[in-house]
């Protein structure tokens, strides 16, 4: 039960493309991608976000805004030539193992109210900088309230009981239903009809005192749930984090005013206060989105999605987290705890997609996949601006190891495009192969190619390898490697060549399991 393909045409950053060719066929598999400033990468963020969230608008026109170029919500392409169509479509497995499309687009709009599409939203997440960013991005004088932050980003996906919960907020900022006064008036009841002896004031009583009881329980269930949320939030920062403080929620809850023909109503407010820092109980922290730094305010932001994640845990067809440059404010060793807490819990419940501008750190997350033996699970892409005579358009290249690319290219009969990729494969195999220590001479300068593969057969025989497979793979880098490194007519290269190299590339990645 997971998203199989992605069709993006016309919207945002991507223009017309073939409707049966998808921008991401991944099979139900998560997705690594990473993309320049401008390359597109967010458009699918973004196309993602937009398909849910159809699904909960309450009118026609509510979609199709996003799909008129001259609407000022359009999110057309805008170099389209009028008449040209926008959509996105989204082929998902269902629990039945068929495949769904679910396509919106200006004149495509059964997803509204699709409660399949609805599930999915709901049990879905999306994490970019920018949420992160307005937990506080408030002034020093200001007090920061995270209720608006609440309503928008995490309120409208989770249920209360089995309704979404701002359903009843919505109906209580109407304050209780009007009743008929002794003169035929509509208006509001109040509390003091509570003494009335009239039994219809009574009863306009009872309307009031219904409401008033819903409003409480609706307090205690926001009260519960930030505070079930704060539990696990605190429990991420300490053991995946690191971080050596707590927070806790300031919840002031729904109030309300009712006289007869006036009602005020007054929203709740969330404050986040810091109880303990350094491992001491502290009063003093009266403003945390100034006292702490933006690390701390991201990794307070993740981990309360992350455990609201855990908290609502909903089904549905297709359960994806969606993360684009999330990580941006922190440093590389939180990076690391973050990519290791989604790659080994939450990698088991939804299906990934995560985007980032930073090469460093897909890097490292390829890295860190291989090294769980997770590659089948992922697919990673490569996504750069493609200029082409209409324009730009994203350009979204599947990312392979140097030794997939020399065997690509070897069939491709480009042989030397292989040999140059089997010569990048063995200097990254030497890299983790060779200790760190024995990388660098005297002064400290890093050894060439010829003497790493030197410290790398001492290391191969310490692991009881054949004599003489380092010295073949040092062979191939005198007669293969290095003349097809420049411009050399007089040294032919032949197919055995290519292949032997191949082979004994394939030999070192069977014995280490390192993705050359």
């Amino acid at each position: 039960m997971s998203l199989q393909e992605l069709h993006i045409n016309n919207f945002k950053f991507f223009r017309e493309v073939d409707q049966d060719s998808p921008l991401l066929k991944i099979n139900g598999r998560h997705v690594l991608i990473y993309g320049e400033n401008g390359s597109g990468k967010s458009t699918i963020y973004w196309a993602l976000y937009t398909l849910l969230e159809a699904s909960f608008k309450k009118n026609d026109i509510d979609i199709k805004k996003y799909f008129y170029k001259r609407n000022k919500h359009s999110l057309v392409n805008i170099h389209i030539p009028t008449g040209q169509d926008a959509f996105i479509n989204a082929v998902v497995e269902d629990s039945q193992g068929n495949n769904v499309d679910y396509k919106v687009s200006r004149t495509f709009l059964n997803i509204k109210g699709d409660s399949d599409v609805m599930e999915s939203n709901m049990a879905s997440d999306f994490i970019n900088y920018r949420i992160l960013f307005q937990l506080h991005n408030r002034k020093h004088s200001k007090i920061v309230d995270l209720f608006p932050w609440f309503y928008e980003e995490v309120l409208p996906y989770v249920r209360k009981d089995a309704t979404p919960c701002l359903e009843e907020f919505e109906e209580f900022k109407n304050g209780p239903s009007k009743v008929k006064d002794i003169h035929g008036n509509d208006v509001y009841p109040v509390a003091s009809l509570r003494k009335s002896k009239d039994p219809a004031e009574k009863n306009n009583y009872q309307v009031y005192k219904d409401y008033k009881n819903k409003v409480r329980v609706w307090n205690v269930w926001l009260g519960d749930f930030l505070e079930n949320t704060s539990q696990i939030a605190n429990q991420l920062l300490q053991n995946h984090f690191k971080y050596n403080f707590r927070f806790e929620f300031d919840f002031k809850p729904i109030k309300f005013n009712t006289e007869e023909y006036k009602f005020e109503f007054e929203q709740p407010e969330i404050r986040i206060k810091i109880p303990e820092y350094n491992g001491q109980t502290t009063t003093r922290i009266k403003k945390p989105h100034t006292f702490l730094n933006e690390a701390k305010w991201s990794a307070i932001g993740l981990t309360i999605r992350f455990a609201i994640l855990d908290i609502k845990l909903y089904q549905a067809d297709m359960k994806c987290l969606v993360i684009d440059d999330m990580l941006l404010s922190l440093d590389m060793k939180h990076r690391y705890n973050v990519l290791d807490l989604l790659l080994n819990q939450y990698a088991n419940d939804f299906q990934l997609i995560m985007m980032t501008h930073d090469r460093h750190f897909y890097e490292l997350s390829k890295s860190k996949i291989n090294a769980l033996n997770q590659s089948s699970d992922w697919l990673k892409f490569e996504m750069y601006e493609d200029k082409v005579q209409t324009g730009e358009r994203p350009l979204l290249i599947e990312s392979k190891t140097n030794l997939e690319k020399a065997i690509s290219f070897y069939k491709q009969k480009e042989f030397a495009a292989s040999a140059n990729h089997l010569r990048k494969a063995t200097e990254k195999f030497v890299e983790k192969f060779v200790p760190l220590a024995d990388q660098y001479n005297r002064n400290y300068v890093k050894l060439d190619l010829a003497s790493l593969l030197s410290k790398a057969k001492t290391e191969a025989s310490n692991q009881g390898w054949p004599q003489n497979l380092i010295s073949q793979i040092d062979l191939v880098r005198r007669t293969l490697f290095n003349p097809q490194s420049h411009y050399d007519v007089k040294n032919p290269i032949f197919q055995g060549e290519v292949q032997s190299g191949i082979d004994l590339i394939k030999e070192v990645v069977n014995r280490t399991g390192f993705r050359l």
